[in-house]
């Protein structure tokens, strides 16, 4: 099976949410000696020759030491769809695909992201599958879908579910990501303080207040 080679991929990391239910901005909690972008950004950057990390119009981030790019929302609270399509047209011309990520999945692996990117094929879009719900910021796009973005966004519709429908999708259930990781790691989003621990411990890391 062929795959997209690297030198033609890019990730685009959405890092522009509120984390209301978090209490706190995501991007910054610790992980190890990391922060938790910063485990993402250097799990990725190792799949793909660019890593953009699309933030709100106004948002602090983390140092991260490995090479990556800044695209931030043209206007405020513009949503992920649209700040995925810019950061499409960002690398357009040189990019085949991108895999594109929340900023609150440390447990991503590489593994995951490989096969993802050899699934795509001939497809718009490779898109896991959790509890029947789709995961449109755990997946991986083929440029092609760029015009069917715009077109939905152009439409006034600023919902990623919106401009996923119109995509030719492979989708891939939990149970065939369990092959590739056990821990399905790109499936646990950290959205609350609780899975913020649980994910600390399936990294066998200690949480911070626990020191």
């Amino acid at each position: 099976m062929t795959t997209v080679p690297i030198s033609q991929r890019a990730a685009l990391i959405v890092c522009g949410g509120q984390s209301r239910r978090m209490g706190q901005a995501k991007p910054h909690l610790p992980f190890g000696d990391d922060t938790m972008l910063g485990r993402i950004v250097w799990t990725v950057s190792n799949t793909v020759a660019e890593v953009v990390l699309l933030t709100a119009k106004v948002q602090d981030l983390p140092e991260i030491d490995c090479l990556h790019s800044v695209m931030r929302d043209r206007v405020e609270q513009q949503g992920p769809a649209a700040s995925i399509y810019d950061g499409m047209k960002s690398v357009f011309g040189w990019a085949e695909a991108v895999v594109v990520l929340g900023c609150d999945v440390p447990l991503v692996t590489e593994e995951t992201i490989e096969f993802l990117f050899a699934e795509l094929q001939n497809h718009d879009a490779v898109i896991p599958r959790h509890e029947g719900f789709p995961q449109p910021l755990a997946a991986v796009y083929s440029m092609n879908a760029m015009d069917k973005f715009a077109r939905v966004l152009d439409s006034g519709n600023q919902r990623l579910l919106s401009c996923i429908e119109p995509l030719n999708t492979r989708w891939v259930d939990a149970e065939e990501l369990s092959t590739i990781d056990p821990l399905r790691g790109i499936l646990h989003n950290v959205n609350t303080p609780d899975a913020y621990r649980e994910a600390l411990s399936k990294a066998g890391l200690k949480h911070p207040l626990d020191d």
